[in-house]
Formats: C-alpha cells, sequence, structure tokens
C-alpha cells in the first residue's frame, strides 16, 4: 500500500499542475483581450490592466487576497489554523513510522489537500460571484432606462445586492466617493477576485463613461448570456457528477488505506524504506498510479 500512497500522492500533484496549467492559457487569453480593449477605448495614461494592479501588490497582500477568494478572513490566525495540525500530522506520523521520510510525505499530503480544499472554495466563491451578477445587471438596466446615469444606476442597484458581491460593490462606490472614477473604482474593488464579469463590467462602464453608448443593450445582453452559461455548466455539472466522482474516489481511496495501514502497523511498511527492492517497488508503484490517474483526469475532462 505504501507505493500506492506515494504514486497517488504524485498523481494528485501532477493533476493539480495540470489543471493549473491548461486553464492558464485560456485565463491569460482573455485577460489579455480585456485588457486590449480597454487600452484601446479609454485613455492610456490612466488606464492600469487587472494584472498590473495584482502583480503591483505585495506577496502578503496577494495571500491576503487568495484568502478572500476562498471566504476566508485574512488573518495570521487563518494561517496558522491551516498550518499547524499539518505540522503537527508530518511529526507524528515520522515519529509513528520512524521515518522522516514519511513525516515529509504526510506533510505534504496535508498541504496538498488544503490546497486542493482552497481551489474548491474559490470555485463555490466565483460560482456564488457570478450567480449575482445577471440580477444586479438587470437592476442597473432598469435605472439606466429611467433616466439615471451609469454610476447612478450602479448605486442604486448596488443596494439590493446582498454578499458575497454587495462588499466588493461597496468597496468601488467608497473609492468613487474619494474621487476615482466608477470603472478604474470596480477594477480596484475586485482585483482580490479574479472575477472576470466585474473585469468586463469596468470595461463597459469605462467605455460608456468616456465615449457614450448604449450601454444599457450591452449590460442587458451581458446579464442573458451569464444566465444561460449558468445554466448550461449547471447542466454539465449534473451530468458528469457521477463520472468525477468516480475518478475522484479511485484516485484518492490508495492514499486513504495505504495511509491507514502504514499508521496502523509501521514495522510492515518500514522495509520499504530502507530495503533497495522496496525502494524499486515504491517507484514502479509510483510510475504506475501516475499512468492510471492520468487517464482517470482525461476522462473526466473529455466530458
Amino acid at each position: 500500500m505504501t507505493p500506492l500512497l506515494l504514486g497517488s500522492t504524485a498523481l494528485l500533484l501532477v493533476a493539480a499542475a495540470m489543471a493549473l496549467w491548461w486553464g492558464l492559457a485560456t485565463r491569460l487569453q482573455q485577460r489579455a483581450a480585456a485588457d486590449h480593449a480597454a487600452t484601446r477605448l479609454t485613455q492610456p495614461e490612466t488606464r492600469v490592466s487587472a494584472d498590473e494592479l495584482r502583480n503591483q501588490r505585495p506577496p502578503s497582500k496577494r495571500w491576503q487576497d487568495l484568502l478572500r477568494r476562498a471566504g476566508l478572513t485574512p488573518s495570521a490566525r487563518t494561517v496558522v489554523l491551516l498550518v499547524v495540525p499539518g505540522i503537527i500530522a508530518g511529526v507524528g506520523a515520522g515519529l509513528r513510522l520512524g521515518v522522516a521520510g514519511f513525516g515529509l510525505f504526510v506533510l505534504l499530503l496535508y498541504f496538498l489537500g488544503i490546497g486542493l480544499w482552497l481551489y474548491r472554495r474559490m470555485e463555490k466563491m466565483q460560482q456564488r460571484l457570478v450567480a449575482q451578477m445577471p440580477d444586479f445587471l438587470e437592476n442597473m438596466v432598469r435605472m439606466a432606462g429611467i433616466g439615471n446615469s451609469l454610476s447612478m444606476a450602479f448605486q442604486s442597484a448596488t443596494q439590493n445586492v446582498e454578499p458575497p458581491l454587495r462588499p466588493i460593490l461597496d468597496n468601488a462606490l467608497t473609492y468613487t466617493r474619494a474621487g476615482m472614477d466608477l470603472d478604474r473604482a470596480l477594477q480596484h474593488a475586485a482585483q482580490s477576485y479574479h472575477l472576470r464579469p466585474l473585469e468586463m463590467l469596468a470595461v463597459i462602464l469605462g467605455t460608456s463613461i468616456r465615449i457614450g453608448g448604449r450601454s444599457d443593450q450591452i449590460l442587458q445582453r451581458m446579464s442573458d448570456f451569464m444566465r444561460d452559461l449558468e445554466e448550461v455548466q449547471r447542466e454539465l455539472q449534473a451530468t458528469t457528477s457521477e463520472t468525477r466522482m468516480s475518478a475522484w474516489v479511485l484516485g484518492l481511496l490508495p492514499i486513504v488505506a495505504g495511509l491507514f495501514m502504514a499508521l496502523a502497523s509501521p514495522d510492515f511498511f518500514q522495509p520499504m524504506f530502507h530495503d533497495p527492492l522496496g525502494k524499486k517497488i515504491l517507484l514502479v508503484a509510483a510510475l504506475m498510479e501516475l499512468g492510471g490517474g492520468f487517464l482517470l483526469y482525461r476522462l473526466a475532462k473529455s466530458l
């Protein structure tokens, strides 16, 4: 089971890296297109892209942004609660088996699990924010349709929004009261969340404020598109949920079972770390688990 344990951990690392790598190109292309359009439609000397705003933040602020995107309080207490249990688990596992490498492995496994948990929370937070956007946009359209300016429509529509979207919009209004343009204020307020619809809304608002046009029609079409997209995504998730859950179970079962057996019977697993044949078995098992995990990942992504 120890070979499967190590192999499954490597599988999860590779799967997470592949997911981030494959999604990175699309995200960069979308943001580059939005920044390019905004640069052409606004004043170059006053326009700052969302990526530039995020890159200007120090590393400590980026960690705070990460916790906010996951719906957690960005404080030292939160970091301690996330890190300390992993250290305790790693030290305890290393002492139990009498192998320091196994303790490091458990620590790595713990932080990998924390990373996946945070990633899942960020996905849910993104879904909640996106789900609130159509109603907010429609309220803006109604307010603009009765003669209000976009700034007034934005302020009025914000009053009817619930968290988690409400704090972002309130921060944008705070920036506007300090003298910042509405589009840049929204961009600053949303930079922690990497929310594509808010970035697009900032571009639309900036274009309307500086150039003019029927922005209410654009907002209405954007709202309709987001509703249709959300419905399609829900149908896709419902259709592929069984396959994705099976892939997760098959990937995590060897890890959980191997970890339990290693801690329950450490004398049985110690030769795997000291004997040359045991190390070879670990390597072969890791390669086989990586191959199987890659096939499962491709199967889940193809649906």
